[in-house]
């Protein structure tokens, strides 16, 4: 006896219940507030969680920050590059076999130190909007979410 084919799923069920779909449909929204809120600071939302993540750890490579952002590295070398070109950051080189370090620049250091003003209006709204009781939980389940799907 053989079993039934699978069935397949009505398109307005998965776009209903779709988490991917949901996530970016979300993430796309979320990042042109904060892309919005930036612009004065001329980064853009990704650039600026990138720079944050540099700066919140004595040393990373660019592999733990593609880790940390759950970013590949071939994306995340697309977005370093323009950092490194206006003078926001650098690279020392590891010893051996140690990948390189990334260092923020006293340059970098007060171009997010002035776009963090801009990420924490933006930061708020959005707080204010969906009640802190809201912000706390997504933050929670988006981290759940990754970690997951990691």
């Amino acid at each position: 006896m053989s079993e039934a084919p699978p069935q397949a799923i009505a398109p307005r069920a998965i776009v209903e219940v779709c988490f991917c779909h949901h996530t970016r449909r979300a993430a796309r929204a979320i990042s042109r507030v904060f892309d919005e809120a930036l612009s004065p600071s001329s980064f853009r939302a990704s650039q600026f969680n990138i720079l944050a993540v540099i700066a919140a750890r004595d040393h990373t490579s660019a592999a733990e920050v593609a880790g940390i952002l759950a970013m590949d590295r071939t994306t995340l070398s697309r977005n370093l590059k323009p950092l490194r070109q206006a003078g926001y950051l650098t690279t020392d080189g590891g010893a051996g076999r140690r990948p390189d370090v990334l260092v923020l620049t006293a340059a970098g250091r007060g171009a997010l130190d002035k776009a963090s003003v801009l990420w924490r209006e933006a930061q708020g709204r959005l707080t204010e909007r969906m009640g802190a009781s809201q912000a706390g939980m997504l933050l929670q389940m988006l981290e759940a979410a990754a970690r997951a799907a990691g």
